[in-house]
């Protein structure tokens, strides 16, 4: 698992990604295999920076399953305000 810096610094583009797909809105599920295939992470790695970013209440997890343990997500209006402000 990435720590410091760098977990940070996926957790942006990941947030970024996330705000882009999502289009603002905030009932847009976005599936987690295709941010995963976007960002070339694993599983893992995956796991812990989706669960990051529900804990700062940017992101809500929409569905569970699939090969990312996570299936889709949505972003929040917290989440769409911090996205604009990384840009």
């Amino acid at each position: 698992m990435l720590i410091g810096g760098d977990f940070n610094s996926r957790a942006k583009q990941l947030l970024l990604q996330i705000g882009e797909l999502c289009e603002k809105d905030t009932d847009k599920k976005i599936p987690v295999e295709e941010l995963a295939e976007e960002l070339e992470v694993d599983r893992t790695e995956l796991k812990n920076l989706l669960e990051y970013l529900e804990n700062k209440e940017l992101i809500n997890i929409a569905s569970i399953g699939g090969p990312f343990l996570y299936g889709h997500v949505k972003i929040t209006e917290k989440g769409i305000l911090k996205a604009l402000k990384l840009k």
